[in-house]
This record gives C-alpha cells, structure tokens and sequence, in this order.
C-alpha cells in the first residue's frame, strides 16, 4: 500500500500517460469530470494533479473549456531537477515535447590547464571536445560543450554523437554517479544569441558540471549555457520529508 496522496498518484498517472505518448503536444486530456468518474475520487483532487501538471508546464488551460491541452510544441518552460543525474532528452521528453541534438563541433584537442585540473589528465593528453545544441520540437534550449578524457573513450568521437552522452557511455562501462555543479547567469555572445534565437538582452544560465563516476574518477567537464527565458531549475535543501503537499 502506497501512504502518497490520492493527487499525487493521478498526477503519477497522467504524467506516465505524457510520457509514453499516449497524449501528443496539442491533445485534448480527458476532463476533470471524467477523470473524476474514472479514479473514483472528488474533482478537487483531480484539480490538484491538474494543477501540478500545468506547474510543471505540461500542460496548459483553456478559457471557457472543461478540458485541458497539452503544452504546444513551443516549449514554455522547461524544468530540470538539480538532485540527480538526467539527459535533457529525459527532460524534454518529460515536458511532452520532441528533443533532438544538434552536433556543432567534435574534435580531439591537448588537454589545457583546466583539463588537467578538472579532469585528472596529464598536460597535452587527448581530451574529447564536444559542442552540441539541444533542441525541443525544433526550439533551440541548450548550448553545451563537453570535454571527455580521451583514454576514457576510444573511438566515441568518430560515433554519431546526435544523442545523450550518458546513454553511450554505458558501452565503455562508465556510468555516471555524481556531479559538482556551479549555476551563474551571463548574457550571451552574438554566436551563441545566434543559434539560441535569443536577443542580446536575454539572460542565460550557465551551469559548469565536473561528472564522476562510481569509483570518484571524472569522466566529464560540461559547460551548458540554458536559455533564461525557457529554463527553471529546482532543488530540495533541508528536511524535505517533513513537507507534504495536503
């Protein structure tokens, strides 16, 4: 038996039903009287889930309508936990919306001085440099770079690299355990305003992220420029399981 409040659960529901696709960027979900009837409960607590969704940006309300619709395929707000370890595909995915990667630049350079402090190589060692763009139903959100110690993995850079980076370095036996991460706004540069579709005066969030594996070795440093405009990032800090939600 579950102790979650019955919300919490058709929230679950719904989002799982998001998720594997079942309602597309632009469906008509079904009502809160509907979905009242189907789960047996009050429609309160059907607005309560409803609720947590539309937070959540998944989906959004129409004036003079008993029915709620799906985000279009615009995003409006993407949301990107800081407690664990995730791809932005998971989280695009997870918004109802289509991710893609946009490969900008793979190249094998000498590891610099940060390299060698960051990522434990010795000086002038072959370090993977990787610039992509993340996409969400053809909206650009993410300029990253990642810098991967070469030894680590052989032949990634010939690879097509137009997906997660995680997910392939499972075939290297590396998994990602934890990450050290430093959050800063910056105002972009004219290149990066460019590909991010974005205008001088929009601020964007820079995260810089050391990944270690299980063993505490590290395997990647990222530097991901989120647009401001399009971006939330959240976190629990104390004692989150004195908090419920009633």
């Amino acid at each position: 038996m579950t102790n979650k409040p019955k919300y919490l659960l058709i929230y679950e529901w719904l989002s799982k039903q998001i998720e594997s696709r079942k309602y597309r960027p632009g469906d008509r979900i079904p009502s809160e009287h509907e979905l009242a009837a189907m789960f047996k409960v009050h429609r309160m607590t059907i607005r309560q889930a409803i609720d947590k969704l539309v937070e959540d940006h998944l989906l959004v309300r129409r004036r003079h309508s008993g029915t709620f619709l799906l985000s279009e395929k615009s995003p409006t707000l993407i949301r990107r936990s800081l407690e664990n370890i995730s791809t932005y595909y998971d989280d695009i995915k997870q918004a109802g919306l289509d991710p893609a990667y946009k490969m900008l630049e793979a190249k094998v350079i000498p590891a610099t001085e940060t390299e060698v402090a960051k990522l434990g190589v010795q000086a002038g060692d072959p370090v993977l440099s990787i610039y992509r763009m993340i996409v969400a139903s053809t909206t650009p959100l993410v300029l990253e770079r990642c810098y991967l110690p070469g030894n680590l993995f052989p032949g990634l850079i010939d690879r097509n690299l137009d997906t997660a980076l995680y997910d392939m370095m499972k075939d290297y036996q590396i998994v990602p355990h934890f990450a050290l991460q430093e959050i800063g706004a910056v105002l972009p540069n004219l290149s990066e305003r460019r590909l991010l579709k974005v205008k001088e005066t929009c601020p964007c969030i820079q995260i810089e992220s050391l990944t270690f594996d299980q063993s505490g070795r590290p395997i990647e440093l990222a530097l991901a420029l989120h647009r401001g405009d399009k971006y939330r990032f959240r976190c629990s800090i104390g004692k989150v399981e004195m908090y419920e939600r009633k």
